[in-house]
């Protein structure tokens, strides 16, 4: 892959030092990967009471096992890794799909929670910046960054192509595109779709026009009582709306794009 192609071109030196931070930097990828994953699976068993312990230890128990399950298929080989690789990416699709597809059938339970489907007024309200809790534009970036190294996806499997020499350029090209197109899609419908802070609770509707102004009275709810803080949903409170539904395709689009340009 990458390691290859950077050790035969520079030399060993070069190609050895740079390895062992590849080496290094994929294992701390895979375990937030899988971190990411396990929050998300707990989070969503959560709500329908289906913990196992606590959420905590229900979190290590998850990942453990999905860590378990990515070694077994390591260690049957490449072979049954290319296998899997094809499943996921389905697995992917579909999730896309089902992300996209659920943007148009708004949930009138759901409203309280802020989501409302597409509305202008929302999109916006949402269209601008409203960093808290002393975050700047560069701690949230170091944060969303790591969301695009798996665009070599494709180039670490490059014993598989047919045509490296031409399939590595256009594939990681493609990955960047697709990834690209697919995060400024996500971001669009997530902000036109979902307002920022929303209390959850049914009763909170409009009922003092004149105190209320943001998006969410247009629709008849008033969550102005979120600027004093302690909101649990919306987009920029709800674990499952940032994590769920933006960093889980953020943590796996580039592989998505890798798979599609190298194909």
């Amino acid at each position: 892959g990458a390691y290859y192609l950077i050790s035969r071109s520079l030399g060993p030196e070069f190609g050895g030092s740079i390895g062992l931070i590849f080496a290094f930097a994929n294992a701390v990828a895979v375990a937030m990967y899988v971190i990411g994953f396990a929050e998300t699976v707990v989070e969503m068993l959560g709500d329908v009471d289906a913990l196992m312990t606590d959420e905590l230890n229900d979190i290590r128990i998850v990942g453990t096992l999905t860590i378990i399950l990515l070694l077994g298929i390591s260690v049957a080989g490449m072979e049954w890794e290319a296998k899997a690789q094809i499943v996921l990416l389905v697995i992917l699709l579909a999730a896309i799909a089902n992300y996209f597809l659920g943007t148009f059938i708004p949930v009138e339970n759901k409203e309280p929670k802020g989501f409302f489907g597409y509305n202008t007024a929302i999109l916006f309200e949402n269209f601008g910046p409203d960093f808290r809790d002393e975050e700047t534009f560069f701690s949230v970036f170091a944060i969303f960054f790591p969301a695009a190294t798996g665009i070599l996806a494709g180039a670490n499997i490059s014993g598989d192509l047919a045509d490296p020499q031409s399939a590595i350029p256009k594939g990681t090209l493609l990955a960047i595109l697709i990834t690209g197109i697919t995060y400024v899609a996500v971001a669009i419908s997530a902000g036109s779709s979902i307002v920022r802070d929303a209390t959850g609770d049914h009763n909170d509707t409009v009922s003092d026009t004149i105190n209320c102004t943001d998006a969410a009275c247009t629709m008849g709810y008033d969550f102005s009582i979120c600027k004093e803080g302690g909101c649990k949903y919306g987009l920029m409170n709800d674990f499952q709306v940032k994590t769920h539904r933006l960093a889980r395709l953020a943590l796996n689009c580039p592989k998505l794009g890798s798979h599609f340009g190298f194909a």
